[in-house]
């Protein structure tokens, strides 16, 4: 959702992309949705007495869908200040509870993460690959959990040959890593022509597949409480940006760090692909 380094070149406004979301699409039809499908992927029926680490907390929304759901303690940060204001304002929303904790920090810092107590649930969703060091971003958030702890994480998928996908991306990883560089070099005038023609684009795939597009925006909360332009922009000026298979991430998770796979959702080409991972137990409830 957010990004967490300090690697500044050519750097998406990620921060700014979700205060937009925030405060534009937030609703309680979307955090309803969150708190779905987080549990759903989880497998839990409630995050009572557990704690939840948010990394790279981008808009808030998934810290907010944490509290509702009555997690014990809740720590959020990013490196994004503009990220970490949009969680503050989730945080405030909520009555500012003192179990909720939001700052801001890298994964990359290990005197940061230092200062962080292990969590039962550790979260970060389509964060890590924005870091510059995807490898060791994973690394030191799955050395955030409690022992029995779960990892959820979602990486974007790698894409070596041509592909088009559901939202009528085209290319390959390569490709899209070259057009994010490209794109964040833009004024903001043509960034935001290329959203709004990447929006047609996907409306017009729509289309050839007998599709309402108009539907299908209107539903995208769906997508864990999501909003499709918030989503565009996001992808396409999302820099850094690094991939992995399905197969990369569950090898060096496995290998690596010693974690047993619990769930697994792909996706049909570039976007993510969601894991659960599970240190030597897992929390149930």
């Amino acid at each position: 959702m957010g990004a967490a380094d300090n690697t500044k070149e050519n750097r998406f406004a990620f921060g700014k992309n979700w205060q937009n979301f925030t405060s534009q699409n937030l609703n309680e039809t979307r955090i309803a949705e969150a708190e779905k499908s987080l549990l759903d992927f989880l497998n839990l029926s409630t995050l009572e007495g557990l704690t939840f680490l948010d990394i790279g907390c981008g808009s808030g929304l998934f810290s907010l869908a944490a509290y509702r759901l009555k997690a014990a303690k809740i720590f959020s940060f990013d490196y994004d200040e503009n990220s970490v204001s949009s969680c503050q304002s989730l945080h405030q929303m909520a009555g500012s509870p003192s179990h909720w904790t939001v700052c801001q920090g890298s994964v990359l810092d290990t005197k940061f993460l230092s200062t962080l107590p292990p969590a039962d649930i550790v979260y970060s969703w389509g964060v890590l690959h924005h870091t510059g060091r995807m490898w060791q971003a994973v690394r030191n958030a799955a050395g955030l959990m409690k022992p029995g702890g779960l990892f959820y994480l979602a990486l974007y998928n790698k894409v070596e040959r041509f592909t088009v996908d559901s939202q009528g991306r085209l290319g390959t990883s390569a490709f899209w890593q070259w057009e994010k560089k490209m794109y964040n070099n833009l004024p903001l005038f043509l960034q935001r022509i290329v959203d709004y023609g990447a929006l047609l684009s996907v409306w017009g795939v729509l289309l050839l597949r007998f599709k309402n597009p108009l539907s299908y925006s209107r539903s995208y909360y769906q997508k864990r409480g999501m909003n499709l332009l918030t989503d565009i922009r996001d992808w396409l000026g999302g820099y850094p940006y690094e991939f992995a298979s399905v197969e990369e991430v569950t090898r060096f998770c496995a290998q690596e760090l010693k974690l047993t796979l619990k769930n697994v959702k792909k996706t049909d080409g570039f976007g993510n692909n969601e894991f659960l991972f599970a240190s030597i137990s897992a929390p149930s409830k």
